[in-house]
């Protein structure tokens, strides 16, 4: 843990290590219910995954191991006959903004990285 911890926080101010210390506690003290702040991003998500689908598109990664994926802040589509590069290029146009999953150390080429961050 340690070592995760050290990571996301070296080279940022004190102040800021102290605030994410301060968070973590409150989140380990249920005194601050993080969940409650984030799931905004699930709803959104099934919203636009659902759309997608609605389009032809398919997911890419629907299963953890035996389990389906949450709806969170990403999550993952392809269109049939395109890889990654030509589904971006195409999805642009329409100002639709992800990443190719090439990027994110994935095997796959055909699909993309939705993220559902700045939708509203």
């Amino acid at each position: 843990l340690q070592e995760a911890i050290y990571v996301t926080s070296a080279g940022i101010s004190h102040s800021a290590q102290a605030a994410v210390a301060a968070m973590l506690k409150a989140v380990n003290d249920s005194s601050f219910d993080f969940v409650g702040y984030l799931k905004e991003y699930g709803e959104r998500a099934a919203i636009m995954k659902q759309h997608f689908l609605d389009a032809g598109f398919y997911l890419v990664y629907d299963k953890d191991e035996e389990e389906d994926l949450a709806d969170g802040f990403y999550f993952t589509v392809a269109f049939p006959g395109m890889n990654g590069e030509e589904l971006l290029s195409e999805l642009i146009r329409y100002g639709i903004s992800a990443i190719t999953l090439d990027t994110t150390g994935s095997s796959r080429t055909d699909g993309l990285r939705i993220c559902v961050s700045h939708t509203t």
